[in-house]
């Protein structure tokens, strides 16, 4: 029974029954709210009189929304004009509001896609997340940016279109890189001529929209009459572009002997875990999926979650006009329209019954169980390795949540700590964080310092970081790094969370980690589990602290060269790079060129030789 000092069930029963007595006849949402008046639910309904009467119904009262209207003190409703209003609605509201009720579905983030820009007259490839419009080319979305960058990589090449903004490109004087390393055609300095130009975008447009034995072919008759000619540069040049093409339309690409526009989404429920798999179809060509876990959706049925998976995800990602789902849901016609209303262009999803489209979805169908039987037998394991490390620990409970730190610095420059986490038997990306150290010329080699400034910042922050507490803090050291997070700890009057450290060997060899508790050091056999899990998690770490460094470094390296010449500010580092494009280019340029660079004087065009030609 639900103990009536947290929960009033009898009190959440009688407000159900109040608001279902002035509750109006038609369609609109419903917030359920507590005492703070902060919002638990939110739905939507096509009779919001009859939807709230339902939640008295016994047979619908789970544990989970028994919890609900215990805790529910006011329920509203907002009246709309339609379903697809109410719908949209319901789907902005739990966006915005997060309410803790709802089934959490996917972030709100867009896909890339890669566009070809026409608002110059030399047209622009690349990569792009927002608003499309109408001018434009669009290909995608792609489901790893690395994906984009990887095609974006290989168009350029096949097409040797610009990829430079408008500033730079009408600001330079000699080809950048992208020229010398045949990625593009170099416009912006007179190499090709608009027409030959506006041809090379109209081949790259055909090629997105799923032209691509065409586009080949005809290269190969060129290369083909060029090697005839003897012109055996131009021919190797049209040879490398063929090749471009033919990595665009690998495998991971393939061809669907069509070039229709859609998209595959399936979702499937076993146990207590529902997952969603996405395929973004586009000229005949797989541009990947993505994949989406929900669990414990105890409040809505499948099909409730699928309808707002779908209008969540194309809230912030452009739809396809047509989209092939698995599942026959009751309101297919009212999730079209709500899709396009949201979008302003008509998309239709369909359930499909025969042929190539449903033989697709029961091919992401396979793909989906599999994911599943995969997650829960890892989930298994995890679950036993908790409960294992807790043995082995001598923790004094099973750690729900755990965070893992390390920093990296090279050289004593551009050092960075990161946080890592696994909770819920999975590391959970969306909550690991980065913290740019202070540099302290004195104190940046001093791992100690390092970890005990990541520690206080990781406590430092908001109200909202302090109610995510972990259960074990692992740090990635030893026997004093373990002293110095327990001390920042206690100095913050913080209780509650273990701590241990995992120290290398003496030659930094796998199995030869030395793990230091509150009871002491433990040494375990190579081939201990309990080992080969906390070596896990350690090296999840280190990676993400290794590519978060190599990051700060990236981004300090594109100025820092700058720093030590008199008379070069932020401003004309800014300027220096939009007219030469990079930094390289900087460095190897005459002093004639520098003279010419908009905002740089004589002396300082003289001053950023000198430095880089090594001129006392």
């Amino acid at each position: 029974m639900i103990e009536e000092t947290k929960y009033n069930f009898t009190k959440g029963k009688q407000i159900l029954r109040n608001a279902a007595s002035i509750f109006p006849n038609g369609s609109g949402i419903y917030k359920f709210l507590d005492k703070k008046r902060n919002i638990l639910y939110v739905g939507k309904a096509k009779n919001l009189k009859k939807r709230i009467s339902s939640y008295l119904n016994e047979f619908r009262q789970t544990n989970k929304t028994r919890t609900l209207i215990s805790e529910t003190h006011k329920i509203n409703f907002i009246k709309t004009p339609s379903e697809v209003d109410s719908l949209i609605l319901e789907n902005n509201l739990i966006k915005e509001h997060k309410p803790k009720f709802n089934v959490r579905l996917v972030d709100d983030k867009s896909y890339p896609f890669i566009i070809i820009e026409r608002k110059s007259k030399w047209a622009r490839i690349r990569k792009f997340r927002g608003k499309q419009n109408k001018n434009d080319i669009f290909f995608g979305p792609f489901s790893h940016v690395n994906a984009v960058d990887e095609v974006l990589k290989h168009l350029e090449k096949a097409f040797l279109i610009r990829s430079c903004s408008d500033n730079i490109f009408n600001s330079r004087k000699r080809p950048c890189i992208l020229y010398q390393i045949k990625r593009c055609s170099a416009p912006c300095v007179g190499k090709i001529n608009i027409s030959e130009y506006d041809d090379l975008v109209s081949k790259a447009v055909l090629f997105l929209k799923g032209k691509n034995s065409f586009i080949k072919d005809e290269l190969m008759k060129k290369m083909k009459l060029e090697s005839d000619k003897q012109n055996f540069e131009i021919a190797a040049i049209l040879r490398d572009r063929i090749k471009a093409l033919t990595k665009i339309s690998h495998e991971k690409y393939s061809d669907l002997n069509n070039t229709e526009n859609f998209d595959v989404i399936c979702c499937s429920k076993k146990s207590d875990l529902i997952c969603l798999q996405i395929f973004f179809f586009r000229s005949g060509k797989n541009l990947g999926n993505k994949e989406f876990y929900i669990e414990n959706p105890e409040l809505d049925d499948l099909k409730i979650v699928f309808s707002q998976f779908l209008i969540f995800f194309y809230s912030s990602n452009i739809p396809p006009r047509l989209i092939f789902i698995n599942t026959n849901l009751n309101d297919l016609n009212l999730i079209s329209r709500a899709i396009s209303k949201k979008t302003s262009s008509k998309v239709i999803v369909k359930f499909p019954i025969r042929g190539k489209k449903l033989s697709l979805v029961k091919m992401v169908e396979q793909n989906i169980s599999i994911s599943i039987e995969n997650k829960l037998k890892n989930e298994k394991i995890n679950k036993k390795l908790l409960n294992f490390l807790k043995s082995l620990l001598k923790l004094k409970k099973t750690p729900q949540r755990i965070e893992i730190y390390d920093n990296s610095h090279l050289s004593g420059t551009n050092p960075v700590g990161v946080m890592v986490v696994f909770q819920e038997l999975n590391f959970q990306k969306n909550l690991y964080k980065k913290f740019n150290i202070n540099n302290n010329k004195y104190k940046i080699s001093d791992d100690y310092f390092m970890m005990s400034q990541v520690i206080d910042r990781r406590f430092t922050f908001s109200d909202n970081w302090k109610l995510n507490m972990p259960d074990l803090m692992i740090i990635d050291g030893g026997k004093g790094h373990v002293s110095k997070v327990k001390k920042v700890l206690l100095d913050k009057k913080i209780n509650g969370i273990e701590v241990i450290g995992i120290a290398k060997g003496k030659k930094r060899n796998k199995g030869e980690e030395t793990i230091y508790t509150e009871f002491g050091k433990i040494k375990l056999e190579k081939s201990n589990k309990g080992l080969f899990f906390l070596q896990r998690l350690r090296d999840e770490a280190h990676r993400f602290a290794i590519s978060s460094q190599k990051i700060r470094r990236n981004q300090t390296m594109r100025t820092s060269v700058f720093d030590k010449i008199t008379g070069v500010g932020n401003k004309t580092k800014i300027d220096l790079l939009n007219f030469f494009g990079s930094i390289e280019n900087v460095k190897t340029a005459s002093l004639d060129d520098l003279r010419k660079a908009p905002g740089i004087g004589e002396k300082t065009a003289i001053n950023i030789y000198r430095e880089f030609n090594k001129i006392v």
